[in-house]
């Protein structure tokens, strides 16, 4: 545009010069064309200047009464998530199966936006999804999403839906991934709770869930959580809100914990389901180890008790892993008790993907129901038969 139009300006002022030869005497002629040609030349800088203004990007912030007004307001949304898929062999102690297993691969987001130079505001909304059946992806904000304020100094206070501090307390007690996975179905409980209708298992992701976590002291963090019961209080309702807490001391070497979780009136006699959860373990150069014990109970005449040992061992990029541990009988000659065994070896591929195998297997007493559960697809043996699987896998983190 600029050079068409510095072609108009020098025609332009040479047929004004031409005109004027005809009246006037020559050097008047000449003395005409540079002063248009001035003045074209001042109109011709006037233009690029506008031109130059025109291609700014428009500004990030207005001026409204004397402040910034930003046209964001939030610092930023973070997407992530995991998809992991098995390809697993898997028999129920009966019947053979070839299955596609999803094991809890998820999406969400998260951000966080500063308040003051001491206090961040957080949100969270994270949903389960299964890549290999639609079907049985689950509700949005299935999984963890909440709300939340954390102080540099005072902890985090958060409000949504958030698994208790009993099932985060892990340590180096629980490194199995797919059904391999044992602190679920033994510490947790869940592999009692399919035969005894009055215990619960305490696994939990809890709805409407209010907690604190507090900074870190000396590798110490404290976890509190409470769940009020969100009925109605019609006449012959009852309130049965859950209470939950943990400790835990992590240097990066050592680590140990506790948890407790009560789920009040439980039973239809009002027995409160209670648990009472350790940890313990540590990791040095190469490998890990761990052990975790539990006790449920319904205080209603049906307990366990829990125990759980695994460990780790990294050769080259490739990692071993394994586990072993029992649930005892809720009652005395009640052999309703398992025991659960697995082996995994993992390898990285990079930062982000990792392929992995494991064996897995429960061993289920005469009235046990034991299965595996990490996956979508999930087969309940007859009591007393023994589950097994054998999983290749792929779990890619984003």
């Amino acid at each position: 545009m600029i050079k068409q139009f510095t072609f108009r300006k020098r025609m332009a002022a040479t047929l004004v010069a031409s005109a004027c030869g005809f009246c006037l005497a020559p050097s008047v002629s000449m003395a005409a064309e540079a002063d248009i040609a001035k003045l074209l030349d001042s109109l011709e800088k006037e233009l690029a200047t506008l031109k130059a203004q025109a291609a700014k990007p428009a500004p990030e912030s207005a001026t409204a009464g004397g402040k910034a007004v930003a046209l964001s307001s939030t610092d930023g949304i973070t997407i992530y998530g995991r998809v992991d898929l098995v390809v697993e062999n898997s028999n129920d102690g009966k019947v053979a199966r070839n299955v596609l297993q999803n094991i809890s691969s998820r999406i969400g987001f998260k951000g966080e936006r500063k308040l003051t130079d001491g206090l961040t505001g957080l949100m969270q909304i994270e949903t389960g999804v299964a890549p290999d059946d639609s079907a049985q992806s689950k509700t949005f904000a299935s999984r963890n999403s909440f709300v939340g304020l954390r102080s540099q100094s005072l902890g985090s206070l958060i409000a949504g839906t958030h698994d208790m501090p009993f099932k985060k307390l892990e340590g180096t007690a629980s490194p199995m991934w797919g059904s391999a996975e044992a602190m679920e179905i033994l510490l947790h409980g869940k592999g009692t709770a399919r035969v005894v209708a009055t215990m619960n298992d305490l696994h939990t992701r809890q709805k409407n869930v209010v907690q604190y976590w507090s900074p870190k002291f000396s590798n110490i963090e404290v976890k509190l959580a409470y769940a009020p019961d969100e009925v109605n209080g019609a006449a012959g309702t009852q309130r049965k809100p859950v209470y939950g807490a943990s400790v835990e001391f992590d240097n990066k070497m050592w680590n140990v914990g506790l948890a407790t979780e009560t789920q009040k009136k439980f039973t239809a006699t009002n027995g409160d389901m209670t648990g009472l959860k350790a940890t313990a373990g540590m990791k040095r150069g190469a490998a890990t180890f761990g052990v975790g014990y539990s006790k449920l109970d319904n205080n209603s005449g049906k307990k366990t008790n829990n125990w759980l040992i695994a460990g780790s061992y990294e050769f080259g990029p490739t990692i071993l892993k394994a586990n072993c541990g029992k649930s005892s009988e809720s009652s005395s000659g009640a052999q309703d008790g398992l025991k659960m065994f697995g082996v995994e070896l993992d390898y990285p591929l990079d930062k982000y993907t990792t392929l992995y195998g494991y064996y897995t297997t429960i061993t289920n007493e005469a009235n046990a129901r034991g299965r595996f559960e990490a996956g979508d697809n999930k087969y309940s043996p007859v009591a007393g038969d023994d589950p097994r699987a054998l999983g290749i896998g792929v779990r890619y983190n984003f």
